[in-house]
């Protein structure tokens, strides 16, 4: 059961950024609406005024477009942590070095539900603004990134280590 979740994780993850980089279902679709479109949860960090004219530019359509991609981004989020669980489980390490990468994992997946929630919050309050929560999804963004750069130092240690163990 365990090696059908996993290679279940590994397509869904190939299968969302596919759908996500390449088709009219992702950033290609909504850079239709708005040429000059980035992701907001792909910036280090944003200000409310950058989430509200991201919002602006993008139009009706573009918002309906934008908050399907963030449905599609869950997808993602749950089988991205499952392809760093499976990373872990590869490397040769301890159980406490593996259980930390494994909840960092989770706290990474955590931190990217949390920032879609708010930025779709955010998104259905359109033209409202809620310049405190956008300024608490800038900062779960970023605390995201950190970790997940924690995260690959220290998976890459870990595996450099591993290497030469044998």
């Amino acid at each position: 059961m365990i090696h059908i979740i996993k290679w279940l994780g590994i397509a869904g993850f190939i299968i969302c950024l596919a759908i996500m980089y390449t088709t009219d279902h992702g950033i290609r679709g909504l850079r239709k609406h708005d040429a000059d479109f980035t992701l907001l949860d792909m910036r280090f960090r944003y200000t409310a005024a950058d989430v509200n004219d991201t919002f602006t530019k993008l139009g009706e359509a573009g918002r309906i477009a934008y908050r399907n991609f963030w449905i599609l981004d869950f997808v993602f989020i749950a089988c991205f942590l499952i392809v760093q669980i499976a990373l872990v489980h590869r490397i040769d390490m301890n159980a406490t070095a593996r259980n930390a990468l494994i909840v960092l994992s989770a706290i990474r997946a955590a931190f990217d539900s949390t920032e879609n929630g708010i930025l779709l919050h955010l998104i259905g309050k359109y033209p409202t603004a809620d310049r405190q929560a956008a300024t608490l999804c800038s900062r779960i963004t970023t605390s995201k990134f950190i970790i997940l750069y924690v995260w690959i130092l220290a998976v890459s240690a870990l595996f450099l280590y591993s290497l030469g163990q044998h």
